[in-house]
């Protein structure tokens, strides 16, 4: 019978806190980020939940019934603006509380948000901004530096893939600021926070080690991820055999110029591309499986079809692995595709 490490779980949230200045770190068991804001219960009925998360249309959809769910098409803080108009929003603890979510990194295309700006505008507009910093991660985006009251991060890579459950960290921003002030809003958001609905998490011994590893080496491995992500975009941009490479990185990215301001050490793990005549599923079985089935975070090189197998739209995360023999492997796949 595995053993279970009730004390640890404090100790690993206080270890995360303290890693990423965060005034309170709550750890959950959840498939993704969504499911774990939904979770914690502090997102009420009565409330607004304006949301740019194209690729999660489906969990807020389900996840947040008890609310008005507004999903935006653009991450810039004048679309989320004018999807709260009319809402009478408050920074007491009894609300009603207007929420924004975006990605540090995310939705189709992998936009990068200017947060320094959402964090303003969220403010004017008595919003709560909360940040899903899954793909950039801690190494990556600092979004609780940057404006944001909550920040949640899905520990896949945290864990290198080893973690038997998904787990998500979430995480609620200081309120003092400078000369004794104090910010409403993450004073708000810490209010809801402490009094939040979510079970307390047990975590078996293992899944405690592999956590605690995962700590003490993340930030090599994620500058790891990111070399390779670098490397890989820039090979498939010269690609003839695919379009549309989308990597915050490339100055042909959309939001390359704000991602250079938000994001740290590279522009994180993920590329997308489009194939050309071509579905994703066709792609995957001309690829190696290990490319398919590896976990989430892991070593490995890991593609996806974020918009279905029948799509042509590729996401790639890379993992720690040789980015010449992923390449090659990329090359060798295309080129079979091509003779079809």
């Amino acid at each position: 019978m595995k053993g279970w490490c009730r004390v640890g779980v404090q100790q690993l949230e206080e270890a995360w806190a303290l890693r990423i200045g965060a005034r309170e770190t709550q750890l959950l068991a959840a498939l993704h980020v969504p499911a774990a804001l939904s979770l914690l219960g502090i997102v009420r009925p009565g409330d607004r939940l304006v949301a740019f998360a194209d690729d999660f249309a489906d969990a807020f959809a389900s996840g947040f019934d008890c609310c008005d769910v507004s999903l935006v098409g653009s991450p810039s803080a004048e679309a989320f603006a004018a999807a709260s108009e009319g809402f009478d929003a408050s920074f007491d603890a009894e609300g009603p509380h207007l929420w924004w979510f975006v990605n540090s990194i995310g939705g189709f295309g992998l936009r990068v948000p200017d947060l320094r700006a959402l964090g303003r505008a969220a403010r004017e507009a008595h919003a709560l901004l909360v940040v899903d910093n899954t793909v950039a991660s801690a190494f990556g985006c600092d979004p609780l530096r940057l404006g944001a009251v909550l920040s949640l991060e899905a520990l896949d890579r945290v864990c290198a893939g080893k973690a038997p459950r998904k787990f998500v960290a979430a995480s609620v921003a200081r309120s003092q600021l400078k000369r004794h002030r104090v910010d409403a809003a993450a004073e708000c958001a810490h209010t809801l926070f402490a009094g939040c609905g979510a079970l307390a998490l047990d975590l078996s011994t293992e899944e405690a080690q592999v956590l605690e590893r995962g700590l003490s080496s993340l930030d090599a491995r994620m500058q790891a991820h990111f070399d390779r992500a670098r490397a890989l975009a820039e090979y498939l941009a010269a690609n003839e055999m695919v379009r549309n490479v989308r990597y915050p990185g490339l100055s042909s990215h959309p939001d390359y110029a704000v991602a250079t301001g938000i994001l740290e050490h590279g522009f994180g793990p993920a590329v997308e591309f489009d194939l050309i005549e071509r579905s994703a599923g066709e792609l995957f079985d001309a690829l190696p499986g290990e490319f398919r089935t590896s976990p989430a975070g892991g070593a490995t090189t890991r593609l996806s079809s974020p918009r279905g197998k029948q799509g042509s739209t590729i996401r790639l995360f890379a993992g720690t692995d040789d980015p010449l023999v992923v390449a090659s492997a990329l090359d060798n796949a295309l080129r079979k595709l091509a003779t079809l």
